[in-house]
């Protein structure tokens, strides 16, 4: 905390606006180039805001409409998820499936081979969630879903934003560190040529 406090009041002294005579031009448009990175990073905070305030809307519209729209049934294995696993050559497992039997909405049953737990055996059930038509989905979404989608839509597009204008920020800097440096080399090399100049007797 004591670092963070004396690094503020060396860029505050830095980059302060006053009339010592030993601050060069590009020294103040450098800090002028801080300044409006600044204000822009603030003026960043309201379109960040209107994104989180859009995701969080959409998502509890998704809360109130998928628990219509979506339900939960008990699906029966009709075999054993060992028999349909897909192994790599390294012995990892790639993906565990098995044919599943679940009846839909209307009554009507529904036969597919889905992604299961491992080791599931022929008989044991499953708790899924179907659409309307009776087609696997995810579960609805939770309220926590909604905040953490929120949090990061809106931190999202804050780092984009300090991203964007801390790179062209420092893109600006070092195009005047290269001023300064070639105005250094011309004043060090008038005053070599007045220090050669040989003194008049």
């Amino acid at each position: 905390m004591r670092s963070l406090a004396r690094w503020t009041v060396r860029c505050a002294r830095r980059y302060r606006f006053d009339h010592n005579p030993l601050r060069r031009r590009s020294d103040r448009i450098e800090a002028i180039a801080v300044l409006v990175t600044l204000l822009a990073l603030l003026i960043s905070v309201w379109p960040a805001a209107i994104a989180a305030h859009l995701v969080y809307q959409r998502g509890v519209a998704a809360e109130r409409l998928e628990p219509v729209q979506r339900k939960q049934v008990t699906a029966v294995l009709m075999e054993d998820a060992a028999s349909t696993s897909t192994v790599s050559s390294q012995g990892a497992v790639l993906g565990i499936k098995a044919k599943v039997r679940w009846y839909t909405p209307d009554g009507r049953p529904h036969t597919e081979t889905l992604a299961v737990p491992a080791q599931a055996k022929s008989g044991s059930t499953l708790e899924m969630w179907v659409d309307t038509s009776g087609r696997p989905v995810a579960a609805p979404r939770t309220h926590a879903q909604t905040v953490a989608d929120t949090v990061v839509a809106g931190l999202g597009v804050l780092f984009a934003a300090c991203g964007v204008l801390f790179t062209n920020l420092a893109l600006f800097r070092w195009l005047l560190d290269r001023r300064r440096y070639a105005e250094w080399d011309q004043a060090w090399a008038g005053a070599h040529q007045r220090w050669r100049r040989p003194r008049q007797p």
